[in-house]
């Protein structure tokens, strides 16, 4: 991927929009941009760019290395969003010598120049991906380096000891001892405790990526269709006042503050099971629905005096219907069984056909989707899992093992952590520890 040449794509959204980004970057990125009769020199500037018989009104951005995002010079056109014209730039300047660049160069420029480490790098594809709000501020601290951050301490500890017990091993001649046993035991139970509270400290991007799933459920004409159309904003569900019109499980994805959210309309509970195949497998497929979903809302026409209710588990939120149609009922008792009747400050009133209390309902379901505040919590990727587990298996080895083999046995398995940790930011190499020997001993004194 990184071959050093100039690379050129188009850095902004698909899709036409007040503005479009073309990037270059490389060592003949301002050679190549100067070649478009632009009228100016100035570093920021509004020039003309003339190629292809085309003279257009743009902003170019020129950033010289090491001072720009892949630490290379760079240059932007930012230009009129119309993709028709940054595509012809595009070719235009591929025809001038750059070439296009492949999936995520720029980023793997700017890791191999030293301006990210790889978690940050991963930081701006998480940031691209995030769906919602505690996805986009886990990816943030990614490419804000907070991650190498908390387990640089870690690593520092770990260099050190690695040094101090290779150090010691060319002075095993000598009867010079730098480490006792008892300070390494201590350093490493010290090491796996630091790595043991950043992973119960830590979120998964797993499962912050999870999109929550809600489920309608309540009798025949409670006004669950009606209700997903007004969330979904569209025409999902077929309305009608003939119960039992959703016969199957109906989705929608509804925008909430912080996030996407699925919600399934499912088909109408009846307090004993129909009478024809097809009502055992509606109500069948409805409890499979319920059972499945992150969240149930029970939605109860609050002019409804049926018999209770028999849902498979506890509603997490009861909404009471068509207050436009029954405005003297809203102290209607809603009772579902086989768990306690909520109590009646925990149930919303709505009319989905009219709109009331629409905002109080998103703003609930958006609670329970993604927690009532943003989370503070450092997110990690598998890969960033997967090397934290590795090192703390590689310390369990040392103090189990390695102690009584030798130091040379020792070093091994440190070693083997720090190059674990050292997969997250990539960037632990063997002349950090000899650094590290030199520079906490003098050494021929």
């Amino acid at each position: 991927m990184f071959h050093g040449d100039t690379i050129v794509a188009i850095s902004s959204a698909v899709g036409a929009a007040p503005r479009m980004i073309v990037r270059l970057s490389g060592s003949q990125s301002l050679p190549i941009a100067s070649q478009l009769n632009i009228e100016t020199s100035q570093p920021i500037s509004v020039p003309r760019l003339r190629f292809r018989g085309l003279s257009i009104r743009a902003w170019l951005y020129l950033f010289h290395a090491p001072r720009s995002y892949t630490a290379e010079d760079t240059a932007e056109f930012h230009i009129p969003g119309n993709p028709l014209l940054a595509r012809m730039l595009l070719d235009e300047l591929i025809a001038r010598g750059a070439r296009l660049a492949e999936a995520g160069e720029f980023t793997a420029r700017a890791y191999f120049n030293g301006r990210l480490d790889l978690s940050q790098a991963e930081g701006v594809a998480a940031t691209i991906a995030a769906g919602n709000e505690d996805e986009l501020h886990a990816a943030r601290q990614l490419l804000a380096g907070e991650l190498a951050r908390r387990v640089k301490p870690a690593i520092d500890l770990l260099a050190d000891t690695l040094a101090l017990v290779e150090v010691g091993i060319d002075f095993s001649e000598e009867d010079i001892s730098f480490l006792s046993t008892e300070e390494i035991q201590g350093r490493l139970r010290n090491l796996d405790r630091m790595l043991d509270s950043l992973l119960h400290d830590s979120a998964r991007f797993e499962r912050l990526h999870h999109v929550p799933r809600f489920v309608l459920v309540g009798r025949p004409n409670a006004g669950k269709s009606t209700l997903l159309n007004a969330l979904a904003g569209h025409q999902r569900a077929v309305v009608s006042s003939v119960p039992g019109t959703t016969r199957d499980a109906l989705s929608a994805e509804i925008v909430l503050a912080r996030g996407i959210a699925q919600l399934f309309d499912v088909a109408g509970i009846e307090s004993a099971e129909g009478d024809n195949q097809i009502d055992r497998q509606m109500q069948t497929r409805s409890f499979e629905m319920i059972e499945s979903a992150d969240h149930v809302i029970l939605l109860h026409d609050c002019a409804d005096t049926q018999p209770a209710l028999i849902l498979p588990r506890q509603p997490s939120l009861t909404v009471l219907s068509k207050s436009d149609l029954h405005k003297s009922s809203f102290d209607a008792e809603i009772k579902i069984r086989p768990h306690s009747t909520p109590r009646k400050s925990d149930n919303l009133r709505i009319s989905a056909l009219t709109g009331g209390g629409l905002q109080n309902l998103r703003h609930r379901l958006d609670e329970l989707a993604f927690g009532k505040s943003s989370s503070a919590t450092l997110a990690m990727n598998a890969r960033h899992i997967q090397a934290i587990q590795a090192a703390r298996d590689a310390l369990s080895r040392t103090l189990n093992q390695a102690l009584a083999g030798g130091p040379e046995l020792l070093a091994v398995e440190l070693r083997e952590a720090l190059d674990s940790l050292g997969e997250i930011t990539g960037q632990v190499t063997p002349d950090d520890v000899l650094g590290r020997i030199f520079a906490g001993f003098c050494i021929g004194k």
